[in-house]
């Protein structure tokens, strides 16, 4: 059976682990609890921890400088928002002074959260806030005050949901849900107000029972009441962090997912299974989830396709009686490329025409065999699918298919490559030169200094998402961001429209004074000449303001960034050798006549 924090936070599509190199720990005893429990599961990784149990002030700085941590952690002892006169029950259910627990507790939240997410503040570091482990026994005083305001339950989830809105007016803050994890996992097994009192909100230890060796009759072991299973609890919370962590960065994220049909999206066969006249298989539990899931990833931003040894006529005949409840539709898929031939084959055209390298695409089929032909024709591509009670779970739980923001191109992205793929329809049929004349492409240029800018999160997204079209493939933390802007930098962006669509934003430069420390661009608008026009563009304006030193540029080789590799030649810009660039003349070149640029 799966620990809960394989079943929760799955790794089956992790290529790239992570280590961490120092981690900061904030909190009461839960967090010693964890700190306990970290340290000799990540010997690389040096733990420092704060000890916080009351309203206090946080202290200046943190053991280390802040810069070099990769993430703070940070747990509120829930004792100290509640206080311990609740324990004298009877006044938590008179009305008056039970409006005034939530009151108290609520603020005394918001109070505890300013002080801990100091260093946040200052710095914009990686926050991880755990909430708050709802009992397990009922702290009701009768059946009817079960589940109303005279329950102690109802003030802790109050005070998780309070949580949720606080921590999202802060910058890189982050939720760790421990009561989710708990409820999965069962509280029994870690939880212990069956043993202490309700608002410690701690962890038990089988030892307790050693601590009454002189009692007449003999303590049982803790286990004969439950089985421990602490460790699990603390390493699912660990993995919580790994896991918000890699959906930041988009660590090994996904873009695209292929799915077989036969036996992947249906039991059975279409061509023998789901005829007229024939029994057709069983519908309900996996291909149902699956059905779901693929709505939820459509609503991620990821792409889903369909790659399957079928006739494309029987297909579209039979997809209604294979797909009942008609949650998806054939339309529902930005291509599909059904035919006779390898699947490694249909898997190419289909990355191919989505611009896509292997390493952002996930393949589900059922079949092993056609899983390792696709994986030994495209290295780096991830394949699943043998387990289909798995799948589901992996698909929507994975990292690697989670966003930290949506943004307006995440929503539009389906649209937008269905466009896309009608433009490179079009360019197909005529001259590049009379394509490009005909395109109508507009490029609106801006640029902002402060992470609090409305188009911050959709750059972090390309940033760190974007491996083709990346000069040097740096993957960039909030807090780093924040940094470059203190040091007089900022970002320009820019967004794409032409007459097939609007691409939304799809290119980063991050700029120096006369710098270009990296460009970043959606391979949507590759073979357009935007990163040309942009290039010059942004030449002419430092030019504009007076400067005449060098501009200068640089490329670092990564594995897939080769189509960006000529930009800076194609631009202008001289070759210094070692991967350096500069523009050094006096004026810039003129921007391609097919272009239309303006800044905003």
């Amino acid at each position: 059976m799966l620990d809960i924090a394989e079943f929760l936070y799955p790794r089956d599509l992790q290529a790239r682990p992570i280590e961490f190199r120092r981690v900061l720990l904030i909190g009461s005893c839960m967090a010693e609890s964890l700190l306990r429990a970290l340290m000799p599961r990540c010997p690389n990784t040096h733990f420092d921890y704060i000890v916080f149990n009351n309203l206090s002030e946080m202290r200046n700085e943190p053991p280390a400088p802040i810069s070099e941590y990769d993430f703070q952690f940070i747990q509120l002892p829930l004792r100290s928002l509640i206080g311990d006169q609740v324990i004298r029950f009877s006044s938590f259910l008179k009305p008056d002074m039970n409006r005034e627990f939530f009151r108290n507790a609520h603020y005394a939240l918001q109070l505890m959260l300013d002080q801990t997410l100091k260093y946040n503040k200052e710095s914009k570091i990686i926050t991880f806030v755990q909430n708050f482990v709802v009992p397990q026994l009922s702290p009701a005083a009768s059946l009817y005050s079960m589940g109303t305001n005279f329950d102690l339950r109802n003030l802790i989830q109050s005070l998780n949901a309070k949580l949720v809105e606080i921590i999202a007016k802060y910058s890189n803050v982050y939720l760790i849900d421990a009561e989710a994890i708990g409820s999965s996992m069962g509280k029994r097994y870690f939880l212990d107000d069956w043993l202490g009192f309700f608002t410690h909100a701690g962890v038990w230890y089988p030892d307790w029972a050693e601590l009454d060796p002189d009692r007449i009759e003999p303590v049982p072991p803790l286990e004969e009441t439950s089985g421990n299973q602490i460790n699990q609890f603390l390493e699912a919370i660990w993995r919580a962090c790994e896991y918000n962590y890699r959906v930041i960065q988009q660590i090994d994220s996904v873009k695209l997912v292929i799915f077989d049909l036969d036996d992947t999206l249906w039991r059975g066969l279409i061509g023998e299974h789901y005829g007229e006249g024939v029994e057709r298989p069983i519908w309900e539990g996996w291909p149902l989830g699956l059905h779901e899931a693929i709505l939820h990833l459509k609503a991620r931003g990821i792409l889903v396709a369909i790659c399957s040894k079928n006739s494309p006529e029987i297909v579209k005949e039979r997809w209604e009686r294979t797909i009942p409840l008609q949650w998806i539709k054939l339309d529902d898929f930005v291509a599909a490329d059904i035919a006779w031939t390898p699947k490694a084959e249909g898997v190419g055209r289909l990355m191919s025409s989505l611009s896509l390298t292997p390493r952002s695409v996930l393949f589900v089929d059922d079949n092993p065999v056609e899983r390792e032909s696709v994986k030994d024709a495209f290295p780096g591509i991830r394949a699943i699918g043998g387990n289909p009670l798995a799948t589901r779970r992996i698909l929507l739980a994975a990292p690697e298919t989670q966003v930290r923001v949506m943004t307006r191109e995440s929503v539009a992205r389906d649209e937008m490559m269905r466009r896309q793929i009608k433009r490179e329809s079009v360019r197909k049929s005529m001259s590049r030169e009379d394509f490009l004349a005909n395109l109508q492409c507009r490029i609106s240029l801006g640029r902002f200094d402060s992470p609090t800018d409305a188009r911050f999160a959709r750059a972090f997204e390309l940033l760190n998402k974007t491996n083709q079209f990346n000069t040097d493939g740096k993957r960039w933390t909030v807090q780093e961001l924040d940094k470059f802007f203190a040091e007089k930098g900022e970002i320009i962006t820019f967004n794409v429209v032409d007459k097939f669509t609007d691409y939304g934003l799809v290119g980063v430069i991050l700029l120096q004074s006369t710098t270009i420390a990296q460009f970043v661009m959606s391979c949507r608008v590759l073979g357009l000449d935007v990163e040309i026009g942009v290039l010059r563009s942004i030449v002419s304006t430092i030019r504009g303001g007076g400067d005449s030193d060098p501009i200068a540029a640089a490329i670092v080789e990564t594995e897939a960034n080769l189509p960006s590799r000529d930009v800076y030649e194609r631009a202008g810009f001289k070759d210094l050798g070692a991967g350096r660039f500069a523009f050094e003349n006096a004026q810039p070149m003129e921007i391609p006549s097919y272009l239309s640029i303006e800044w905003a």
